[in-house]
C-alpha cells in the first residue's frame, strides 16, 4: 500500500502516527514514503533532507540514550523552518524508560514535529502512547512470501550483469527453498512483475522495490517476457516431480544468457 492508498491527510496532519503491519521493511517503506509525500507538500527537497531522521537498529533494542538525542533534537527548529519528521523503525522494540521518556514529549510537540512509529503489533507500545498517535494498519503484499525479497533482488541483478558466481554463492539460499519451493518461484515472478511495474506504474510500488529495481541494469520488455514464461512453465511443471536443483539452475542460466549474449 502506498501513501496516496492511506487514509492520511496530507492538508490535515496529526502530530504522531502508528504505521503497523506485519511486513517490517514495508513499515519502514510507507514511512519514508509519507515523509515524502509531506515534504513535498511543503515544497521541500525529500533527498538528503535534514530534517528527516531514521532511526533503524536493525532488530537491536532502541536504548534510551538513542531516544534522549531524539528528544534534544526535536525542541531545535527545523532547517527548512517549516517540518520535521522522526521515523522510529521498530518500536517495538524500545526500552521501558525509552517509551516513557518518549510519552512525555508526545503531551509537548511543536506543531512543526511529526513522529512515526513503526511497528508489528501496535499492543507492543505503551497504551499511553497508542492513545496519543492516530494508528494506520499498512497492508503489504510481501507478507505472503517468506522470504528475503532484497537478496532476490539483487542476486538476480548481479547474474544479469554477468556476475554468474553470485548464483554459486547463494546456493545454501536456494536449497533452504527445496521443499517450499513454490515460495521460491513466486519471489523470482515477483521480480519481473515489478520490473514490468517500474517501467510503466511506478508510483504503485513501495520505497524499498523502487530503490532496489533502480539499480537493476535496462532489460526489455520482451526478455522479462520471456523470463516470466519460462518461471511460470517451471512452476506449474513443479506440482509434479520436476528436480528442484535443476529447475533453479535453467532459470538462472536463462537470466545470464538475455544479459550477456
Amino acid at each position: 500500500m502506498s501513501f496516496k492508498e492511506s487514509a492520511i491527510d496530507v492538508n490535515s496532519l496529526s502530530n504522531a502516527y502508528i504505521f503497523e503491519g506485519k511486513n517490517e521493511e514495508a513499515n519502514k517503506a510507507f514511512a519514508l514514503d509519507f515523509a515524502k509525500e509531506v515534504f513535498s507538500y511543503y515544497g521541500l527537497d525529500y533527498d538528503n533532507n535534514p530534517d528527516l531522521y531514521l532511526i533503524d537498529k536493525e532488530g537491536g533494542v532502541i536504548d534510551i540514550e538513542t531516544i534522549r538525542q531524539v528528544l534534544k533534537d526535536i525542541y531545535l527548529r527545523p532547517y527548512n523552518g517549516k517540518i520535521k519528521i522522526y521515523i522510529i523503525h521498530n518500536a517495538q522494540d524500545l526500552r521501558q524508560e525509552g517509551s516513557n521518556a518518549m510519552l512525555k514529549s508526545l503531551e509537548e510537540l511543536k506543531d512543526y514535529v511529526k513522529i512515526i512509529f513503526t511497528c508489528t503489533n501496535r499492543y507492543n507500545l505503551l497504551a499511553t502512547i497508542r492513545s496519543r498517535c492516530q494508528i494506520i494498519p499498512i497492508k503489504s503484499e510481501e507478507n505472503e512470501l517468506d522470504i528475503d525479497m532484497d537478496k532476490v533482488f539483487g542476486i538476480i541483478s548481479d547474474i544479469y550483469k554477468g556476475k554468474i558466481e553470485t548464483y554459486y554463492k547463494n546456493k545454501d539460499f536456494f536449497a533452504k527453498y527445496k521443499d517450499d519451493r513454490q515460495t521460491i518461484y513466486k519471489a523470482l515472478l515477483k521480480v519481473y512483475q515489478d520490473l514490468i511495474s517500474y517501467n510503466y506504474k511506478k508510483d504503485e510500488l513501495d520505497y524499498n522495490t523502487k530503490y532496489m529495481l533502480k539499480k537493476f541494469p535496462k532489460i526489455s520488455v520482451d526478455e522479462i517476457e520471456k523470463a516470466i514464461f519460462l518461471i511460470e512453465d517451471i512452476q506449474n511443471a513443479a506440482r509434479t516431480n520436476i528436480n528442484y536443483d535443476l529447475s533453479i539452475e535453467k532459470i538462472i542460466f536463462n537470466i545470464f544468457r538475455e544479459g550477456n549474449f
